[in-house]
């Protein structure tokens, strides 16, 4: 009686004992976010901060209050380029994680042949004579790496690692671009608030060209008092369509960063007030939450985490790399002759890998790898160190801002009361015309300047929610 030839399934408790022990150990640093170690409270704005006034889930840009705002991030949102960009790297990334996770997995190859060629054959006497035939082959060729040191997944670790930082840079980019729709929309009202200083400017000092024309044909005035005149509603004019270029300029600018082709949001230049908020639309962060707020320090941070991942990776490759080989297959000179047992052959067992003579080149992508872990974690450091500078800087700024708009707003009503009393006190013949051309220019002065104080105001204040890791949905 023949006895059956042993199958492969007899190895599975052995193959079952070696991928138990292949979890058991991954070299390499095990990698630890890490901890802040800075100011507790912002030097600009000591002691803690006032709460944020927005709702959970609500977007920064909402402390405006601005419906025409609203309607633009939510363009950017939905179509920018920019953004659909960074989106498509994000995809790129988790395909790469994808890569990298496949490396743990058994790799199978099927290939099968067919040929026609000169074969020599024997017979059962030992005789042996040549002749043309086919010969009918198909293999499954498995191959399994059994991850005993952790190069696999100090792979998938740095690969994950990296796909998160992929998501942070996103996060990063809307906010960037959220707060650059923001500032372009601030800087449209405000230079549609300018313009109408310098259009009531300009019928303003077109009234006073017309008194002063009368009283010089009457006699009353001389040629320099209208030259004067002349001059100064000339200047003011020649500043509208600067300030109409300027607001073309701004707007085409939005048209592209939200996606749009230019001429689409010419409903914009109807003139609006500067969006404003109350002064205590702060974001409520201290110090140590940019950690945790920031995207582009949790990018940081992911980075360093891969760039750790991967020291683990390089000390790996150091040591053998075990595999387990499998073939099965099947090989007759009769297509039919495939499905007989005596056909059939296989194979399985371990095999091993050990760079025995690439030690040195090893040894230094090992030394690298570990330099660059430190610059990750060095850039890590500073991206923390500018983002403190940057929110420090823009709590200082807005502050700033703030008490300039109020002394810009007393020295605009101070000047509209001086024109409005050299004025009247002209036409009495109780000042001379200059006190007139003197007090008309500083009003168009200081109206020019508390609009773009207005602007700065509102301005500083996205910054400020930018520097601080603003909410974007």
């Amino acid at each position: 009686m023949s006895r059956r030839p042993r199958r492969p399934l007899h190895l599975l408790p052995a193959l079952a004992a070696a991928l138990l022990a292949a979890g058991c150990l991954a070299l390499g640093p095990d990698f630890e976010p890490p901890a802040w170690d800075g100011p507790e409270a912002w030097t600009a704005a000591p002691g803690a901060p006032p709460p944020s006034p927005l709702p959970d889930g609500a977007p920064w840009w909402s402390v405006f209050g601005d419906t025409a705002l609203d309607a633009l991030e939510e363009a950017l949102l939905a179509q920018s380029p920019t953004l659909a960009a960074s989106v498509a790297r994000l995809d790129a990334a988790s395909a790469q994680l994808g890569i990298a996770r496949a490396d743990g997995w058994p790799a199978a190859n099927l290939s099968a042949t067919s040929r026609r060629g000169k074969q020599t054959l024997s017979d059962e006497s030992g005789d042996s004579a040549s002749g043309t035939a086919w010969l009918h082959t198909a293999n499954l060729d498995l191959r399994w790496e059994i991850d005993f040191w952790g190069r696999v997944r100090r792979g998938n670790e740095a690969a994950a690692a990296e796909l998160s930082a992929a998501a942070r840079d996103i996060q990063a980019a809307r906010i960037l671009l959220s707060s650059q729709v923001a500032a372009d929309y601030i800087a449209l009202r405000t230079l549609q608030a300018r313009l109408d200083c310098a259009l009531r400017n300009r019928d303003l000092q077109t009234s006073t060209l017309a008194l002063v024309r009368s009283r010089h044909d009457a006699g009353l005035d001389g040629e320099l008092e209208l030259r004067q005149a002349e001059m100064n509603l000339a200047a003011t004019r020649g500043d509208i369509p600067l300030l109409q270029s300027q607001i073309d300029a701004t707007l085409h600018a939005l048209c592209a960063l939200v996606g749009d082709w230019p001429g689409a949001r010419d409903a914009l230049r109807a003139p609006a007030p500067v969006p404003s908020a109350d002064p205590a639309a702060l974001p409520a962060t201290l110090p140590a939450d940019l950690m945790r707020n920031r995207p582009d320090i949790a990018a940081a941070i992911d980075r360093f985490h891969a760039e750790s991942a991967r020291i683990g990776a390089a000390k790996a490759d150091l040591f053998p790399k075990v595999t387990i080989d499998g073939t099965f297959g099947v090989s007759a000179a009769r297509a039919a002759g495939l499905f007989e047992g005596e056909a059939r052959t296989w194979g399985i067992g371990p095999s091993i890998e050990w760079p025995v003579f690439t030690a040195d080149r090893l040894l230094c992508t090992l030394r690298a790898q570990q330099a660059a872990a430190r610059a990750a974690e060095a850039d890590l450091r500073q991206a923390i160190l500018d983002a403190a500078a940057e929110c420090e800087t823009a709590l200082s700024a807005h502050r700033a801002a703030l008490s300039a708009l109020d002394a810009h707003r007393a020295a605009a009503a101070a000047a509209a009361r001086s024109a409005e009393l050299a004025g009247t006190q002209y036409r009495h013949g109780l000042v001379p015309f200059r006190d007139v051309l003197d007090m008309q220019t500083r009003l168009s002065e200081h109206q020019d300047a508390l609009a773009q104080a207005t602007g700065a105001a509102s301005a500083t204040l996205v910054d400020l929610w930018k520097a601080f890791g603003a909410p974007v949905p």
